[in-house]
């Protein structure tokens, strides 16, 4: 079933786990979570795969340091729109192995909050296996790794009007496992 020239829909769902950065006097962290997305694939043939995706991953963010008498916690979004390419590995009819890279833009945006939000370019890495029930469907499994998606850190500062604000340069690496159930819409 891994035939040459297809187009795929998949949607997604998975964990991406916490990571943590520097910010002064202490770290600031995205919390762990569930996220979801969408992902459109084209096949020229059995070895490459075109593809774009968006990602979104909603959780809270953390700062502690020295500087606040307690934790600063607000709730953020991080939005990954991307494309890029994944080399296949055919291992049966069934099995396709799978590792890729693409780019794209990472919106980290705040809610209820007057931290800036910020949009980054970002550079990600993907490698997982589909498993085609069908022709029509599949299962799919990958893990990713964001690099550096959004920079955050540098300095904090509170301020009695704004509250806690973060700036400069620390990278934020998520990394996330993701399952998804393939919709094979040509063939």
């Amino acid at each position: 079933y891994a035939g040459a020239q297809t187009f795929e829909i998949t949607p997604t769902t998975g964990y991406t786990f916490s990571s943590q950065f520097d910010i002064t006097g202490g770290t600031g962290k995205l919390e762990g979570g569930v996220n979801w997305g969408l992902s459109a694939g084209y096949t020229p043939n059995e070895f490459m795969e075109f593809e774009i995706s968006y990602n979104y991953f909603g959780t809270d963010a953390r700062a502690s340091s020295v500087y606040l008498v307690e934790d600063e916690v607000t709730k953020a979004n991080l939005h990954f729109l991307m494309g890029g390419v994944n080399m296949l590995f055919p291992a049966s009819e069934k099995v396709t192995f799978f590792g890729g890279l693409k780019i794209g833009a990472a919106s980290l945006l705040f809610k209820d909050s007057p931290n800036v939000d910020r949009t980054r370019f970002s550079l990600g890495f993907q490698a997982g296996m589909r498993y085609y029930v069908s022709e029509r469907i599949g299962f799919r499994l990958q893990g990713t790794l964001l690099l550096p998606i959004v920079s955050e850190g540098g300095s904090l500062w509170w301020n009695p009007n704004t509250g806690t604000n973060v700036s400069g340069w620390s990278p934020i690496v998520p990394v996330s496992m993701n399952a998804g159930l393939i919709i094979r819409l040509q063939q």
